[in-house]
């Protein structure tokens, strides 16, 4: 399959992580397969798409900004690996890690720069304000409450093995919105199907023994994980919620999955899959979106 970029513009959107008054700048892949599949049942074209998305070609990533005409990347866990030095400045080192801690994603540009640490960290962090601005909206009433609300002055992109049905239910989900207080006029999006940048395309990786980073929030399949494990730098993610049941008239949780970051590297990369994560004697699956697509960082 062709995998495209496209591009997603928004004003404002509100993607929480359970704290109704925090909001992300940025979504991760499960996320908007929801959202898609909740299309597709819309147009009658949920079993279409679940082969679709079942096919082994096809890819689906995270959220990052897309700043200046220019794609970002999470930030690298574990790399590049700093090592100190006995002349080394303790505090200038500690300053310096502080910093660090402060970049969730690099421009493609400068991606290199940053794993050769040449790259000015105090630039990269600057860069990277650009993108949103978070505040806060007070819902009024007897029990006033505050919703925080990301303000776009750039655009996010995903990653997606472009088809007609999956062009059909962006294109259809960017009028119903994505993330949360979507009846408060949040979440709506326009979107653009893009071709990926030749240097970016090289790097994408499905099947690698070199260092390659994760650009889906996901989780190997069960016969993968010893080996997608070994020499591996990651951050754990748990994916929940809650769903209502019509049969019960109640909110049902779902089942807790836990999903590596995208971010994390590893030496052996992964397929994962597509997860039923509905809750016990729920009538009909609840897909979590879990396979793998990554980014060469090493040669």
């Amino acid at each position: 399959m062709n995998v495209k970029l496209y591009k997603m513009t928004f004003d404002s959107a509100h993607f929480g992580e359970g704290h109704l008054n925090e909001s992300h700048p940025t979504f991760d892949a499960s996320r908007l397969y929801s959202a898609l599949f909740q299309e597709a049942l819309k147009l009658h074209k949920e079993e279409a798409f679940l082969i679709l998305s079942q096919d082994p070609l096809f890819v689906l990533s995270d959220a990052f900004p897309y700043i200046n005409g220019q794609p970002y990347l999470p930030k690298p866990i574990g790399y590049p690996e700093y090592k100190e030095n006995d002349s080394d400045d303790l505090k200038k080192v500690r300053q310096q890690a502080k910093k660090v801690k402060k970049i969730n994603y690099i421009p493609i540009s400068r991606f290199n720069d940053y794993l050769n640490q040449s790259a000015s960290i105090d630039e990269l962090v600057e860069l990277q304000k650009q993108a949103t601005a978070n505040s806060y909206v007070t819902k009024k009433g007897n029990d006033p409450y505050e919703v925080g609300i990301t303000t776009y002055n750039s655009s996010l992109y995903i990653l997606a093995s472009q088809s007609e049905l999956f062009d059909l239910l962006i294109e259809s989900l960017q009028h119903s919105g994505l993330g949360g207080k979507r009846t408060s006029g949040y979440g709506q999006f326009s979107v653009e199907c893009l071709d990926m940048p030749e240097d970016f395309k090289q790097h994408l990786s499905f099947d690698s023994d070199k260092v390659s980073m994760l650009l889906t929030t996901s989780i190997p399949k069960e016969e993968e994980l010893v080996k997608s494990m070994t020499s591996a730098y990651y951050l754990i993610k748990k994916s929940s919620g809650f769903l209502y049941s019509e049969t019960s008239k109640e909110q049902l949780r779902k089942q807790d999955l836990f999903k590596f970051n995208a971010g994390s590297t590893f030496q052996y990369s992964f397929k994962g899959s597509i997860v039923d994560v509905r809750p016990d004697a729920f009538p009909h699956p609840v897909w979590n979106f879990s396979k793998g697509l990554f980014y060469k960082i090493e040669e």
